[in-house]
């Protein structure tokens, strides 16, 4: 009797043994599948990068510089080092964006700036050139819109203003800029023939 009630003895060890590897190999499966799903991960780096954007004729669309890249494959975002964006669109004026970092989303569709943020749009035909200036931007690369929520300053000519935001589109050169707590916004539309240096500046509806 004690011989089998030891044998029943070593066989219960031994399984509880087994179950409990198997549970303890279980959880750190488990453990590192957890870790694999919320990390950041790295997919690739790279230095002195130029991304190039071309339309269905092969002709470029912007250019896209930068110090060094770092995409994360778990939400297909990427760092970016001293981006330098340089739009090449037929038809409209050569508009160049640096800032200190960049994030881009998803194929580069959103580009969000940060650090000593610079835009400027070069002289176009009767426009003189434009410099906007912020601690941040985002950028739309195709569409060659720029927006800030945040403190800008934009010359245009001889003229300065600082606003507590802005919208520019590069297709018909308007910029609206946010006038600040009162809500008014004040809009720059330039015209496409007129005078050189030559704008209109009209008071928008006060917005809620």
């Amino acid at each position: 009797m004690r011989e089998r009630g030891t044998l029943l003895l070593s066989v219960v060890l031994i399984g509880g043994l087994a179950v409990g590897s198997y549970w303890l190999a279980q959880q750190a499966r488990l453990s590192d599948i957890v870790t694999r799903k919320v990390g950041h991960d790295i997919d690739y780096t790279a230095t002195d990068i130029t991304l190039t954007r071309m339309d269905d004729t092969g002709r470029a669309q912007y250019v896209i510089d930068a110090a060094a890249l770092v995409h994360y494959v778990d939400d297909d975002t990427g760092e970016l080092t001293q981006p330098h964006m340089v739009g090449a669109k037929l038809d409209r004026p050569e508009m160049r964006v640096r800032a200190d970092l960049g994030k881009t989303v998803g194929e580069g569709e959103e580009i969000r700036l940060f650090g000593n943020v610079v835009m400027i749009r070069q002289p176009w035909r009767a426009a003189p050139e434009m410099v906007a200036k912020g601690p941040y931007m985002l950028a739309y690369p195709e569409r060659e819109v720029l927006s800030s929520d945040q403190p800008i300053e934009v010359t245009r000519g001889g003229s300065r203003v600082n606003a507590n935001g802005m919208q520019y589109d590069n297709a018909d050169r308007k910029l609206n800029l946010d006038g600040g707590p009162s809500g008014r916004v004040r809009e720059v539309i330039e015209a496409r023939t007129a005078h050189k240096g030559a704008a209109t500046v009209s008071a928008a509806t006060p917005t809620k």
